[in-house]
């Protein structure tokens, strides 16, 4: 899909995978996804960050982005921003490429390891606010889940394997089941 309107000033590309929710879906995914999107794109010290913003200097922006909150299905999204002098098609080879190497080499256990933290302090942290807990729990309640799963996100995330990382993204990383978008300037008459 490309849009092009006066109002874009910077190009950008995004590409989204159906994935399974809380409402609907294969719930065991829920939590390998939530930890995946962390360790490949949750940040500037990601593997698609490091790749594609530090090493090759091809985006000034890259991450991937996913919640299994809803009541029906959601997506896996994977967003980058291209350097000056970088196509939007150079930097689509360029996170196809990031995505085929995921699939064919998985995540690993090191990168799994420092995302798990990094969620369970945050989660840690939003229990410092109160709207933030009350808006976890609205969330939970209207898409089926309880307290209980709340409470027990910590050790859910904490049980998440790699090998269940690298399952999910076999499952979901489908191009069949995908919608690649370009968000692009006006083009000039």
């Amino acid at each position: 899909m490309v849009l092009r309107d006066g109002r874009v000033r910077q190009a950008s590309w995004s590409r989204s995978y159906l994935a399974p929710s809380h409402g609907l879906g294969e719930k065991q995914d829920i939590y390998a996804l939530e930890v995946l999107a962390n360790v490949i794109g949750g940040g500037s010290t990601t593997q698609l960050y490091r790749s594609l913003v530090i090493d090759k200097k091809i985006a000034t922006s890259a991450g991937a982005f996913y919640s299994g909150e809803g009541i029906g299905p959601t997506s896996f999204t994977f967003a980058a921003t291209p350097a000056p002098g970088t196509t939007i098609d150079q930097l689509e080879k360029a996170m196809e490429s990031e995505i085929a190497n995921l699939l064919q080499n998985g995540v690993q256990q090191s990168d799994v390891d420092r995302a798990k933290r990094s969620m369970q302090t945050q989660a840690i942290y939003a229990r410092d606010s109160m709207r933030a807990g009350a808006q976890v729990i609205g969330a939970a309640l209207s898409t089926g889940q309880t307290i209980e799963d709340v409470e027990s996100w910590p050790e859910r995330i904490a049980a998440v394997t790699v090998e269940q990382i690298n399952a999910a993204a076999r499952k979901v990383f489908v191009t069949k089941n995908s919608v690649t978008s370009h968000l692009l300037p006006k083009e000039s008459n």
